[in-house]
């Protein structure tokens, strides 16, 4: 890419900044499976992503570790998985269980790459457990997300007036719910 537009947060406001080249290649694979078992399917899906600045020294001062280095937010690899199955019951009932993974290799949350910024690798697991009827006019789920409760950071960022530190927006942690959908 030729002109990419970097989004940095610097802990008060927002700046685009203009970083004049991104290269990417990678490769991406997809899985999805109607097993032999009535109701039952399975989906898988892997992606490899090598994603880095271009070679440019950057005007910016705060941005000197990007040239060369691996775009924030782009981890090597990730990958997802699920096991989906649907089932009749009880003359017109309809049960429903889905459960599924997402995986990410490690990667930078910063924009400024600050080493302190790094996240390791993690999976985040979800679930969904359901009973409606077989018209599908209503559906009532449970359904849990991130189910052992794995600790990430979306997004690292340098804390407004505090020389050194930096602050982070944590990913969601466990939340179980109920869905009660209807249609008329």
């Amino acid at each position: 890419y030729s002109g990419f537009q970097l989004n940095s947060f610097l802990g008060t406001t927002f700046v685009v900044r203009s970083v004049p080249e991104v290269i990417s290649k990678g490769a991406e694979a997809e899985l999805l499976w109607q097993t032999p078992v009535q109701g039952l399917q399975l989906q898988a899906g892997v992606t490899y992503s090598d994603t880095r600045y271009g070679p440019d020294v950057l005007p910016d001062a705060d941005l000197f570790l990007l040239p060369g280095s691996r775009v924030s937010f782009s981890p090597y690899w990730s990958s997802s998985a699920a096991l989906n199955y649907e089932w009749s019951f009880a003359g017109n009932l309809l049960g429903r269980f889905n459960i599924g993974a997402k995986h990410s290799s490690d990667y930078n949350t910063g924009s400024d790459l600050d080493p302190e910024k790094e996240q390791s690798a993690f999976t985040v697991v979800n679930a969904r457990l359901g009973v409606g009827n077989q018209d599908q006019t209503w559906m009532l789920e449970l359904w849990a997300q991130n189910l052992t409760d794995e600790e990430y950071i979306q997004v690292g960022f340098d804390a407004p007036l505090q020389s050194g530190s930096w602050n982070a927006f944590l990913g969601p942690p466990r939340t179980y719910g109920v869905t009660l959908r209807m249609a008329f």
